[in-house]
């Protein structure tokens, strides 16, 4: 995430993706020194570089530039200044590209950057999963629940109080749903149906998930949408299958004893997988969705083939 450091203070502000600049209480930044305009500059994200324009009075500079009513490309260890004196003086020390995060509350200087999807505490022990579904929401799923969150909002995690901060480009936003609704999950079954290998396709581009326990998971899912879909009822509300079912036939087909536990493993280990597939994988994160002692299978088109269909 982009960032700029106060050089006086060194106060380090992390830049939001349209980052307003002004006197002004309702910018993002509100400087209060007289030299600086109740709108005085926008640093925002754009074709993937960071730029800066100025409307202001006395104008900005950048480094011993001097910018009036104009824009400037921004580059790393550049000397940003908005006021006449040394408080208004800020080096950039991070220009990567935007991204939503968790806000420590009792630290301003400290926060979790979300990426494209992420695993707290960690990804081999993870008590909750933050991530998009398709909607581009952010949602964070502690095992039973999953919640939407909400810009602005607090949540405890681990003891330690964080606010969510939303900070995702609009076009970057924009072009992620396109990608998802162009996409459809290709299961392919061996003949015995004993094996079962996953993808995901769109258009040309194939994102594989290979041969793994949490298919098994995911075939039952989407058998039970095929089937409530069949029987005419709309999708935002069919394929929910109860916790207690999925346990019962898991168990059967793994031929072993398959608990809540077991199967909050398979959907973590579905998660960690997508998040490592490059470049899209991450978007597939909501691929299972889950209310109160229920699942069921998230994407809207999918195709199951058999290797005799499929040759």
């Amino acid at each position: 995430m982009a960032i700029i450091r106060n050089l006086l203070n060194g106060e380090e502000l992390i830049l939001q993706s349209q980052h307003t600049v002004g006197r002004d209480k309702n910018n993002k930044s509100c400087f209060e020194e007289s030299t600086v305009s109740r709108k005085h500059a926008i640093v925002y994200w754009d074709s993937n570089h960071w730029q800066l324009t100025d409307f202001s009075s006395n104008g900005t500079k950048v480094n011993h530039f001097h910018l009036h009513h104009s824009t400037r490309k921004l580059e790393i260890n550049d000397l940003i200044q908005f006021a006449n004196n040394e408080m208004g003086i800020w080096k950039i020390i991070n220009l990567d590209r935007p991204n939503s995060y968790l806000k420590d509350i009792q630290s301003n200087d400290k926060f979790i950057d979300l990426g494209k999807g992420l695993m707290l505490p960690d990804k081999d022990n993870p008590k909750w999963t933050l991530f998009h579904n398709k909607h581009r929401n952010w949602l964070i799923d502690d095992g039973e629940t999953e919640t939407i969150l909400v810009h602005g909002k607090r949540y405890c995690l681990d003891g330690k109080e964080y606010e969510f901060i939303e900070n995702e480009c609009l076009a970057d936003t924009n072009m992620n749903i396109d990608i998802t609704e162009n996409a459809y999950f290709h299961f392919l079954l061996s003949m015995d149906q004993e094996t079962i290998s996953s993808r995901i396709k769109i258009n040309d581009l194939i994102l594989d998930l290979g041969v793994r326990v949490y298919n098994h998971l995911l075939l039952h899912l989407v058998l039970a949408k095929q089937q409530d879909l069949d029987s005419g009822l709309i999708e935002s509300i069919c394929g929910w299958v109860q916790l207690e079912n999925l346990r019962k036939a898991l168990s059967k087909e793994l031929l072993m004893d398959v608990d809540d536990y077991y199967i909050n493993t398979l959907i973590c280990r579905l998660r960690k997988n997508l998040m490592k597939l490059t470049p899209y994988g991450y978007l597939f994160s909501d691929i299972i969705e889950r209310k109160k002692g229920k699942l069921r299978f998230g994407m809207l088109n999918f195709k199951i083939e058999n290797e005799l269909e499929y040759a």
